[in-house]
């Protein structure tokens, strides 16, 4: 099992922009959700934004395509874009510790 990090007291908190019900977003949820439970230790947070049902969300971030993964806690963000499948490099991206 890859080392736990924990950046401070609030945790981490990720957004996940998503299409629907889009194979590839449910795809990014599950493997997003998947990470956490491997490689964070509590607090995370998880807010998942429906680009469908919130368009201007989506643009004030700048978020053109889906799915699309920002670290908002801790700074600075970093945006992830695809269906989170590669662990590795969403890992070593989201500076999630370690990964073996």
């Amino acid at each position: 099992m890859a080392s736990q990090a924990t950046p401070n007291e609030k945790g981490f908190v990720f957004r996940l922009f998503v299409a629907g019900n889009e194979p590839h977003s449910r795809i990014a949820e599950a493997n997003l959700r998947d990470l956490c439970e491997s490689h964070l230790r509590p607090p995370f947070e998880i807010e998942i934004v429906d680009v469908l049902e919130s368009h201007e969300l989506a643009l004030k971030y700048r978020v053109f395509l889906t799915p699309a993964l920002i670290r908002v806690v801790p700074e600075p963000s970093v945006t992830i874009f695809g269906d989170l499948s590669d662990t590795r490099k969403v890992v070593n991206t989201l500076g999630l510790g370690e990964y073996p």
